[in-house]
């Protein structure tokens, strides 16, 4: 209680403060061209900024497509179309916390994100804040926290831009961006459709006699639309509306072990998915606070048709779920001076879900309430060195969460040189969700909070090598997560969820970018390389358990990625390429089983030439994924489509 006044106190304090030296400023858009490697507000922590070259190439791709191959998360696919989760730092998918300008938007009944329903098309920006780097954002974050966001141009008066696309598989996709606005008012309007027959073939090398098949019933249509409205009140305050609307239905693929007959049932999902937010900001001489609510609705529908016998096809399942999120968020940036400065936000949430399978009768509607408070405080000694000390403070529920701290530093080691340490050490706490404590059937409401400690330590560099601009960072990290949550089969006939005793995660993640001009062509490289071990140490104790000191199933523990890209002239040419080690699906590491998954290299190629017509820039290009034809598997049971392409027609004015 005591974190919490001081916290509202310093926030009045800022507020007076303000009124005192409140002056007539401009206001500018502010473009961040590289990573913040020695700044206070990051001191210690690890921050990746996707390159916006990157977002650019992979315009046309899911946000699970882009994480994958350009950053050091892994990715656990199901399937073109299909769902997709993420690993990062060789934690759950419900330790990555998602945000989209500010507001979570991981669902409180699974904890996760489907990043399979989030499109390139609609992100500006992309960043992650590496383990405890995240707590500054939100809590609950033991792996890390991604952030996509929205921004206006000032500058714009008319633009826009258009994709066509046909592929492989019977595949469409479309886009339509318009952009109007002054420097005083910016619109911004998107659409996004996308069908698939994603009738693709494969070689089932888990049926007898490997029979050579086709990816039935795995179809999906998408679209997606988002409106943002900016205004520049005066030259204090800046207002904003976002609206972002997504429908998908998908048909899921039965398994490759699947040995029925083909009609023998249907699985479809609908998702939707509504986001609003109205956010508010006010600048002034020393500082900014910013206000903002929000509203995340989602809706999930799984239908499980069965076909009968003499009575066609019955419901086996039919599981409706509605998850609503208000969210409410203020922040105060003050600077005491340029080497001092804080952060207060507060974040009041609430959350209720309802869910309910019409057909086995049997669901839960809960509510969950929040306040979330964090203060940090930033400071810079003699040019060298930057401290960052910070506490957060959760009310969930009715309880307090127990503090939690953080403390970073960077050193410039050299005073000639762009060359830093950074180190930083944080505790960490999640509360189980909604799912976790009430599902039917398995809900289990005695679990504990999922608690942690994280430590990082790394070397960044940036410098010059002629004519080659060149940054790098090596970072190791070491998290030990008590009260580990699991989902695992009991005797009653069901999966429910339990606190493992302990997770232990470490490794190690390289990251190299560098751009070199030679001549006419302009050259990008981007590379990333971790080693993660994320090893189960749980109750000794357990007569055969033969899991203790093993790692966690489908995380690998090498995974690597690399991004070229060559400019020449209207030419240009990208080449991606990511690779994974062997992935256990056993909790036993049995590396004898047919079941596991074997490391695998993924290459695409997409070549492009540019054209001005009427004054607008068209692009042709070509895509081709899986280059070389590989045979590989994300899921256990869920085959991957071997080589295959995508033609695009690309114009924007």
């Amino acid at each position: 209680m005591r974190c919490c006044c001081l916290a509202l106190l310093m926030a009045s304090c800022l507020l007076k403060s303000y009124a005192q030296k409140a002056d007539s400023l401009l206001l500018k858009e502010v473009v961040i061209e590289s990573n913040r490697l020695f700044d206070k507000e990051t001191a210690g922590g690890k921050e990746t900024r996707v390159d916006s070259l990157v977002l650019a190439e992979n315009l046309n791709h899911t946000l699970s497509e882009v994480l994958s191959e350009n950053t050091p998360i892994f990715i656990k696919s199901y399937g073109r179309g299909s769902m997709a989760t993420a690993s990062f730092r060789g934690t759950a998918p419900s330790h990555t916390q998602v945000l989209w300008n500010g507001m979570s938007i991981n669902s409180p009944m699974l904890g996760m994100v489907d990043f399979s329903l989030l499109p390139v098309y609609f992100i500006d920006d992309l960043t992650l804040q590496h383990g405890g780097n995240s707590v500054e954002q939100i809590g609950g974050a033991l792996g890390g926290s991604i952030s996509i966001s929205n921004r206006p141009n000032w500058d714009n008066t008319f633009s826009g831009r258009m994709v066509s696309g046909y592929g492989s598989f019977n595949t469409f996709e479309e886009f339509a961006q318009v952009n109007v606005g002054n420097e005083r008012f910016q619109s911004k309007s998107r659409g996004f459709y996308t069908y698939s027959k994603n009738d693709f073939p494969f070689v089932n090398d888990q049926a007898i006699g490997h029979p050579r098949q086709r990816n039935e019933l795995a179809d999906y249509t998408m679209y997606s639309f988002m409106q943002e409205l900016y205004g520049k009140v005066n030259d204090h305050n800046i207002v904003s509306f976002k609206g972002w609307f997504h429908n998908a239905d998908r048909s899921i693929p039965r398994l490759n072990s699947f040995e029925g007959a083909d009609d023998a049932n249907i699985n479809r999902q609908y998702d939707r998915t509504w986001r609003l937010q109205t956010s508010w900001d006010h600048y002034y001489n020393s500082g900014k606070i910013s206000g903002s609510v929000g509203l995340n609705i989602q809706e999930l529908d799984y239908q499980l048709l069965n076909r009968i016998g003499g009575q066609g096809f019955q419901s086996g399942i039919y599981s409706t779920s509605t998850a609503q999120s208000l969210i409410s968020r203020m922040q105060v940036n003050h600077d005491f001076t340029p080497s001092s400065s804080i952060n207060f936000n507060i974040n009041v949430n609430r959350h209720q879900v309802h869910t309910e399978d019409s057909v086995k009768r049997i669901g839960y509607e809960e509510f969950r309430n929040e306040m979330l408070m964090f203060l940090g405080y930033y400071h810079t000694l003699w040019d060298r060195l930057n401290i960052r000390t910070a506490i957060r403070q959760d009310y969930v529920d009715g309880e307090f969460i127990p503090v939690i701290p953080y403390l970073g530093v960077d050193l410039k080691v050299s005073p000639e040189h762009d060359l830093y340490l950074k180190a930083n050490i944080t505790r960490n706490y999640r509360v189980p969700t909604l799912n976790d404590l009430y599902w039917q059937p398995g809900g289990n409401p005695d679990l504990q909070p999922e608690r942690g400690i994280t430590q990082e330590i790394g070397l960044a560099w940036k410098g010059n090598f002629k004519s080659i601009k060149l940054e790098s960072q090596v970072t190791g990290f070491y998290s030990d997560i008590t009260n580990w949550i699991l989902w695992v089969p009991s005797f009653r006939g069901y999966w429910e969820p339990r606190n493992v005793r302990r997770v232990e995660a470490r490794g190690i993640e390289v990251a190299v970018k560098a751009k070199y001009d030679i001549g006419q062509v302009k050259l990008t490289l981007n590379g990333n390389y971790a080693m993660t071990k994320s090893l189960n140490y749980g109750d000794i104790n357990t007569w055969g358990d033969e899991s203790y000191g093993k790692q966690l199933v489908y995380i690998p523990v090498h995974s690597g990625n690399l991004f070229i890209n060559a400019v020449y002239r209207t030419y240009k040419i990208t080449w991606q390429h990511n690779s994974f080690s062997r992935r256990f699906t056993t909790s036993s590491n049995d590396v004898t089983s047919r079941d596991d998954l074997p490391n695998y290299f993924m290459n695409q190629l997409f070549l492009g030439k540019e054209f001005t017509w009427h004054n607008t820039v068209w692009e042709a290009r070509v895509n081709i994924y899986n280059l070389f034809d590989e045979y590989y598997r994300s899921v256990l049971s869920r085959r991957m489509p071997g080589r295959n392409y995508m033609f695009l027609i690309m114009m924007r004015f």
